[in-house]
């Protein structure tokens, strides 16, 4: 029983090696793919078939090299950066938004009466002296090291207010009240008046606070905008951020600046004046950092291009990590509304000095809700702790901080000619009625314009899609194999559908007709053809030992 049970395995084992090399044959002899069918030819020699083999073998190893270029280019170039077709009318822009600062940092009448040794006089160290917060022997100084001083309230409380440094505001040749296009903020350079940024409840999430409000006529609205969406819909009449009105010096902002030199306690630079910052709605920048710096006794004309970055929808199913930007439903900031590299950038920075210090600098975001501002005595382990941040090189905060798909720059070109210095007519009456050594001393007059009526933008667009992938790889495997999907189905249908029928439909259906085709030919036929198969299929089985018994 035991002998008949192994012979019954062993005639299976020969059956299914016969049919897989029947069923082998069959799809190189059939099969779609070029050079195959050579190789099962009776006709053809044992050199003849290894030549069509060895040309198969050379096929596959070109097209495989050249698909995985293909590939390695999908891969690493995913987004092609072309020009919009369609300009963007500079009308349908905000003006930028700006900020200037007066680069001295207190006023010297608020601040001459603080003697030497006292908290105040510390704090004025540090401010007018940069070398001080790098000084391990001033951080462990009395004055400093028990200072408890705020360095944002000092700074508000000493600073020149933007109703004093501003003298004249205009848009589009017509004068307005200053208090009604600028607010007070503070940043890294001070105390410093914003134009045309978004409003805050429309800008941040929580806990931010703005020193002065505008003074908006009642017909004016704070309305929504962002690089990538744009001003709302519906608009009302009169709004802000306020849009752009033509080109030109005539269509543009112009301000009168008053630096009160004689008020100057001590300066951010080595010099007397203005810094500037252009940006757009949504930005709030590091003023110290990237500022323009505007000298007095001087009119300034910045004329400005507009940078557009659009992205197509198209970009949107790569991966955000292949194509390196980021729309602004992908990433969700803790402090600002909207995304921004720098805005990213800045919140990582705020929690690595809390972690640091346990406290963050008073022109960072408050990213959390119990975060405190460093007053004067850890104010050195933040500075401190800000180097180190630069040389951070595995920070994962940083690494997420990518680029927008869709931005708005501006690349100002500033041009300086110095205000009038002999008695001729000046067309300003408010410069026309100061003393020329007045107006050279403390006077700045800042013009900022668009140079052109329309922008083409930068569209970032599929370099290689799917669809061309595809294509190109389709193309490379036709060419040199004639491979196609077809070519997909007789492999399955040889690899699985094939054997199916013979080993796994239950045996009653085995001797119908359309399984008998698909049997295999009998091992002792050496010249094998699959023409020949049905008929070794309707060969009669030979009786077995218990049969002939009966």
């Amino acid at each position: 029983m035991a002998q008949s049970t192994q012979r019954r395995q062993l005639k299976r084992r020969k059956q299914f090696e016969v049919y897989c090399l029947g069923n082998l044959k069959k799809y190189l002899k059939e099969t779609s793919l070029h050079g195959l069918k050579y190789l099962v030819d009776s006709s053809l020699t044992f050199w003849e078939k290894s030549f069509f083999l060895t040309a198969f073998i050379f096929c596959c190893m070109i097209v495989i090299h050249l698909v995985a270029n293909i590939y390695a280019k999908w891969d690493s170039t995913p987004v092609i950066i072309g020009i919009s077709p369609n300009p963007t009318p500079i009308v349908k822009l905000p003006l930028p938004a700006l900020i200037l600062c007066n680069m001295n940092q207190v006023m010297y009448s608020k601040v001459a009466n603080y003697s030497k040794g006292s908290k105040e006089h510390a704090l004025l160290q540090y401010l007018c002296y940069s070398e001080i917060a790098h000084d391990s022997k001033a951080a462990n100084a009395k004055e400093f090291k028990n200072n408890d001083l705020e360095l944002s309230d000092f700074i508000i409380a000493h600073s020149q207010p933007c109703s004093r440094m501003m003298v004249s505001c205009a848009i589009g040749s017509v004068t307005y009240n200053c208090s009604e296009l600028f607010r007070e903020v503070v940043t890294d350079e001070g105390l410093c008046c914003a134009f045309n940024t978004l409003h805050p409840k429309l800008n941040y999430r929580k806990n931010y606070h703005t020193l002065g409000g505008l003074k908006n006529a009642a017909d004016v609205v704070a309305v929504d905008w962002n690089p990538e969406m744009g001003y709302q819909a519906n608009l009302p009449p009169k709004y802000y951020p306020r849009p752009t009105l033509g080109t030109g010096i005539s269509m543009g902002v112009s301000v009168i600046l008053n630096a009160e030199v004689d008020e100057y306690y001590c300066s951010t630079s080595n010099s007397a004046g203005f810094k500037v910052n252009l940006g757009t709605p949504i930005d709030r920048p590091l003023v110290g950092e990237t500022g323009v710096i505007v000298p007095l006794g001087a009119t300034t004309n910045f004329r400005i291009d507009a940078q557009i970055t659009q992205s197509s929808p198209a970009i949107r199913s790569i991966n955000r990590r292949r194509r390196r930007c980021l729309f602004l439903n992908e990433e969700s900031l803790v402090f600002y509304r909207y995304y921004t590299k720098a805005h990213c950038e800045h919140e990582c920075l705020s929690a690595f000095l809390i972690e640091r210090c346990g406290c963050i600098p008073f022109y960072l975001p408050v990213i959390y809700a119990n975060a405190t501002f460093c007053n004067i005595s850890r104010m050195f382990c933040a500075d401190k702790a800000k180097v180190e941040y630069s040389r951070v090189t595995d920070d994962n905060c940083v690494d997420r901080c990518e680029t927008t798909c869709f931005d708005l720059k501006f690349m100002p070109r500033a041009y300086t000619s110095p205000l009038a210095m002999h008695n001729y007519t000046i067309q300003s009456e408010i410069l026309a009625s100061m003393p020329k050594e007045e107006m050279h001393r403390n006077i700045a007059v800042l013009h900022f314009y668009y140079r052109e009526s329309v922008v083409h933008a930068e569209l970032k667009n599929v370099y290689i899609g799917f669809t061309e992938f595809l294509s190109n790889t389709g193309g490379i495997l036709g060419l040199f194999m004639g491979f196609s999907f077809i070519s997909i189905a007789e492999i399955f249908y040889f690899t699985f559908l094939r054997p199916i029928f013979k080993f796994v439909v239950p045996r009653k259906y085995r001797n119908s007709p359309l399984i008998r085709h698909v049997r295999a030919a009998p091992r002792e036929n050496k010249n094998w053809l699959p023409g020949e198969i049905c008929k070794a299929a309707l060969k009669p089985n030979p009786p077995t030992r218990e049969e002939k018994v009966r």
